[in-house]
């Protein structure tokens, strides 16, 4: 709950901080049963920002749409607030490094990706040590 306060606060403060404040617009909010945020969407400009809560109040998702494309960095969470996966778009193209982590907040691997193709991929041990590595 208070990781969730300090990213909605955060959010707040962006905007206020914002030159553009009227470009931003919220689109939707959905609850869970128990009347807490269960998803947020919101624009600013040309993008459909988007924030996904896991029932007990933790953000699981964050990401943006351009011209309905995925863009930007995505990232999911788990219910405890660690961070699993971040992934970077361009276009709706997979771009950059995807970079993955266990629920104890280990590295498990990585994907890097160029131009949409993926052009290598990393797997670590369980010691945090690059086990396996190959390009494409």
């Amino acid at each position: 709950m208070v990781r969730h306060l300090h990213i909605a606060l955060f959010a707040i403060v962006a905007c206020l901080a914002s030159p553009d404040l009227a470009a931003q617009e919220l689109i939707a909010q959905e609850h869970w049963p128990d009347g807490t945020l269960r998803a947020t969407r919101y624009s600013d400009g040309g993008r459909v920002h988007f924030i996904t809560y896991h029932e007990n109040g933790q953000v699981k998702e964050i990401g943006c749409f351009l011209k309905g494309r995925r863009d930007g960095v995505w990232k999911q969470y788990n219910d405890t607030g660690a961070l699993l996966a971040q992934a970077g778009f361009r276009n709706g193209e997979r771009q950059g490094v995807w970079q993955f982590r266990d629920h104890a907040d280990a590295p498990l691997g990585q994907l890097t990706y160029s131009s949409g193709r993926l052009v290598r991929g990393e797997a670590y041990a369980n010691d945090g040590a690059l086990a396996v590595q190959r390009d494409y």
